[in-house]
């Protein structure tokens, strides 16, 4: 990643696919670790930061003393695959390789991306 000029949108972008990346559902990535994991050097302040309003989305879940996760539900994961796809220009194989369960649910063909994304916000 390239640290000149990097916007907030991109930076939380990063966060979420790290996030999605990890192997293990049920295990969630402490903030200090998802953000050494995902930004260059020059962005982890602004990435410890962000990564509290990743908590905003609908699809974040936090538990105490362990860190962040994506919930593992199908509807959880499209709205999170939207995110990645409209947001951050993620691709479709990319995201549903990733995301089992949106994946196993019928991933981006059985979503409306209106019904799904509509209520999140704006990056």
């Amino acid at each position: 990643m390239n640290s000149a000029r990097i916007t907030d949108a991109e930076i939380k972008c990063e966060l979420l696919w790290k996030i999605c990346r990890r192997h293990g559902w049920s295990t969630p990535i402490a903030q200090e670790d998802l953000v050494n994991l995902a930004l260059d050097r020059t962005e982890q302040g602004r990435g410890k930061r962000l990564v509290t309003e990743l908590l905003d989305e609908p699809y974040m879940q936090y538990q105490r003393g362990r860190g962040y996760r994506v919930a593992n539900s199908p509807d959880a994961q499209a709205v999170a695959a939207f995110r990645l796809r409209e947001t951050c220009q993620y691709t479709t194989l990319q995201i549903e390789t990733t995301l089992s369960r949106f994946q196993q649910a019928g991933g981006f063909d059985a979503y409306d991306c209106e019904g799904v994304f509509d209520d999140c916000a704006q990056w």
